[in-house]
């Protein structure tokens, strides 16, 4: 992958979204197109992102879903404290990292539910960002199984997924460089 490459797929997500808002991911069935991106490209990624995707307003709306913000959310809740303690924990570990993957993953798809339910003015983009917090618990391929499984009749707009890692093939990518995983659904830039 070349240096800059992120800002290719930046420029060809927004132009999916203006000219091919209905076809995202229709080969697959699910309406999400994942980019993948350098993590150490991350604040330009999202500068540019918001940046080009001011210009679709009015006819189209992107909202952005923080999930660094959400995972911190489920933390506060629960007590970061308690958590470790139960992830470090031999006999509750690979529960324990069961549980918060059901968590976090419970409460990002209750953010994108929210967030399609809003009315806007124009089409609806829902944009997921700084996926990176969900390691080493988690990883995108669980948030998109999620919201496939649970919600695939009221996906009723795009999902922009910005996973940080690398391409390994044409459906495959290595998510932090760490968990490699297939994105069977969708279309991935």
């Amino acid at each position: 992958m070349k240096k800059d490459d992120w800002k290719w797929k930046i420029g060809e997500a927004v132009s999916r979204i203006r000219t091919r808002y209905e076809f995202i991911g229709r080969k697959s069935g699910v309406p999400f197109l994942a980019i993948v991106y350098p993590l150490a490209a991350e604040k330009a990624v999202f500068r540019e992102w918001h940046t080009q995707t001011n210009a679709l307003k009015p006819e189209i709306e992107v909202r952005s879903i923080d999930v660094l913000g959400i995972t911190q959310n489920v933390l506060k809740e629960f007590g970061v404290e308690n958590i470790v303690d139960s992830l470090n924990n031999p006999e509750w570990g690979q529960n324990a990292k069961e549980d918060l993957t059901r968590l976090w993953i419970g409460a990002i798809a209750e953010e994108v539910r929210t967030q399609m339910d809003l009315k806007g003015d124009g089409r609806s983009v829902l944009s997921l960002e700084r996926l990176s917090a969900l390691y080493p618990v988690s990883g995108p391929w669980d948030v998109m199984q999620s919201l496939w499984n649970d919600a695939q009749s009221a996906l009723n707009c795009p999902v922009v997924i910005f996973i940080p890692g690398q391409l390994t093939g044409p459906r495959h990518y290595r998510f932090l460089e760490k968990t490699d995983e297939f994105m069977y659904r969708g279309d991935l830039l």
